[in-house]
């Protein structure tokens, strides 16, 4: 009996917890967008590359310039041969790098109400903790580039889009933003949410989901996390799934703003 008691509280505990609302947006690539990015980051380039004054910090064979990267320096001090870092990640040699799985990742699993020092250690004291109506939960993992990138000097459609929300859904109040790869944090500005890096672990997102207390939730990611363990998840909290059906891109964020913006008020 007292088994049973239990097992009820806990499944309604976490029913409770459970958002009320959860939308899961999968954005696919935009070939057209994505290949007028490659030209003009490519044009830029060749135009810095054909300068004579580049700067040379030796790093081993190769020289380094902030404008360019690292390349080996030919006549007159232009380029030679520019370091193609995509071989370098597809390179096997370098496996041994790949973020932890399994069991080394459960063990950095802090608790979000207190504070902590770098390795979750200690417990400073609770921290109190203002509750928004809606939580945006925004992808940094290393995809993300393939669907959403203008140029390392311009905002992405995922930051345009969180900028022209938090015109209305004031940031930190109204509306919290989260960015997460590996780990999903808080965004105290919206500046970071251009990164492209890291894995994801879709589990431990699911796992943060079914614990968030906003009223809505909104997922941004790409369409390469359709996978079926996360769609059955999603499915199973009865949240919306867009970009599936029919293709989502980067540049659709904005039609959305008018129907989410009153999720926060």
């Amino acid at each position: 009996m007292k088994k049973t008691m239990l097992l009820l509280l806990i499944f309604t505990h976490a029913a409770m917890a459970a958002p009320k609302r959860v939308e899961v947006w999968f954005l696919s690539i935009d070939k057209t967008s994505w290949l007028k990015s490659i030209i003009e980051t490519k044009q830029k380039k060749l135009s810095l590359i054909a300068q004579t004054n580049l700067q040379c910090q030796q790093m081993g064979e190769y020289c380094f310039d902030p404008q360019v990267g690292l390349y080996k320096k030919g006549e007159e001090g232009k380029v030679k041969e520019e370091l193609d870092l995509s071989k370098v990640e597809r390179d096997s040699k370098y496996d041994f790098m790949d973020t932890p799985e399994g069991v080394e990742r459960d063990m950095i699993n802090c608790d979000g109400d207190s504070f902590f020092d770098i390795f979750c250690g200690k417990s400073k004291g609770k921290k109190t903790v203002q509750q928004a109506k809606l939580e945006v939960w925004v992808d940094v993992s290393s995809t993300m580039k393939q669907v959403d990138f203008k140029g390392f000097d311009k905002q992405c459609s995922r930051e345009m889009f969180l900028r022209s929300l938090s015109g209305t859904c004031k940031l930190g109040q109204d509306m919290k933003v989260y960015f997460f790869e590996e780990f999903r944090k808080e965004a105290g500005t919206l500046d970071r949410l251009c990164l492209s890096a890291g894995l994801n672990n879709m589990k431990r997102i699911i796992s943060d989901l079914k614990k968030s207390q906003a009223d809505s939730v909104i997922i941004i990611t790409d369409i390469f996390e359709a996978e079926e363990g996360f769609i059955n998840a999603i499915e199973d909290l009865e949240g919306t799934i867009r970009g599936l059906k029919e293709p989502m891109y980067a540049k659709d964020l904005r039609s959305q703003l008018k129907r989410v913006t009153p999720w926060c008020k």
